[in-house]
């Protein structure tokens, strides 16, 4: 993001259990932001959305897909969460984790094929 400070509001926090589980301990309770860069991002994907439409949801209802994920998978080499569920279309909104904060950094449609086979490896 460089230079620029994006303005941001909280759309979830760390989940303590999950923290526990994947020895995140000293993330627990992070509030997890979303900034106004998120556009920008997300953007590199809309082609991937089976409309703007769906696009356009999917933006608005970032907070209730990690407040009420279909599934949640750890990325352990690029330290972040892919929280995953059903808006208009499957989709991940993947959640970056830094030693201080933990924030959304981009929002993409997938195949639900592809959510269960990473449900079943675990």
């Amino acid at each position: 993001m460089g230079s620029k400070k994006y303005k941001s509001k909280e759309v979830g926090r760390l989940d303590k259990k999950f923290c526990n589980k994947y020895g995140l301990e000293n993330c627990t309770n992070f509030k997890i932001v979303q900034s106004l860069g998120l556009i920008y991002h997300a953007q590199k994907h809309m082609n991937d959305f089976v409309s703007v439409d769906s696009f356009n949801e999917t933006m608005l209802k970032i907070k209730d897909v990690i407040s009420y994920p279909y599934f949640v998978y750890y990325d352990t080499q690029k330290n972040s969460l892919k929280y995953y569920k059903k808006v208009v279309e499957y989709v991940c909104v993947v959640v970056n984790i830094t030693s201080t904060e933990a924030f959304v950094s981009t929002v993409y449609p997938v195949n639900k094929k592809n959510i269960d086979k990473l449900k079943n490896r675990r």
